[in-house]
């Protein structure tokens, strides 16, 4: 029941957050505020190691713009695809961020990967704000080969609008 109770309070979260990015938005806004670009930490790693992403969001408007993240660096949707071009398998914690289900088996969670910390901040006209992610708590890069990472994430100004990054890759191996 206590895990039921933190999905609710984490969906709710989030939906007030859309309702009020929403309510500041500009609707005739057909250009997105931000860009996404992303590098690879490391461009080879070892099955089983961290592939971590370096992201840098850049405010593109000609006004400073308020961007609201989840300090995992999981407020992005992650895709992770392997040489075939089909999407890698979700971990665990996946399961949930990814969206990649219709109905969510509270069962296959933990509470702990039901809770985020939401933070909000101003990005100024042209600045950047970077962090990193790793996309290996989201996807399962533990077989060898190359994997395509790209990251989109809503506008914050005009959740219509969904930014894509740039796509790279990173080599798995033994």
């Amino acid at each position: 029941m206590r895990l039921l109770c933190s999905f609710v309070l984490f969906c709710a979260t989030w939906g007030t957050l859309g309702i009020a990015v929403g309510q500041n938005s500009k609707p005739s806004q057909t250009q997105p505020a931000i860009t996404l670009n992303i590098s690879a930490v490391q461009e080879s790693v070892k099955v089983g190691s961290p592939v971590r992403v370096r992201v840098i969001l850049k405010n593109k408007s000609d006004h400073d713009i308020v961007v609201v993240r989840e300090i995992r660096g999981f407020d992005c949707h992650v895709d992770v695809r392997d040489t075939d071009g089909q999407l890698a398998a979700d971990t665990k914690l996946g399961y949930i961020w990814n969206g990649h289900v219709a109905n969510l088996d509270l069962s296959r969670v933990s509470p702990q990967d039901l809770t985020g910390n939401l933070v909000s901040g101003t990005v100024g006209l042209g600045e950047t704000l970077t962090w990193e992610l790793d996309a290996s708590k989201l996807y399962d890069i533990k077989e060898p080969g190359k994997y395509t990472i790209q990251l989109k994430k809503k506008d914050p100004e005009n959740p219509s609008i969904t930014v894509q990054s740039n796509m790279i890759t990173v080599t798995v191996g033994p």
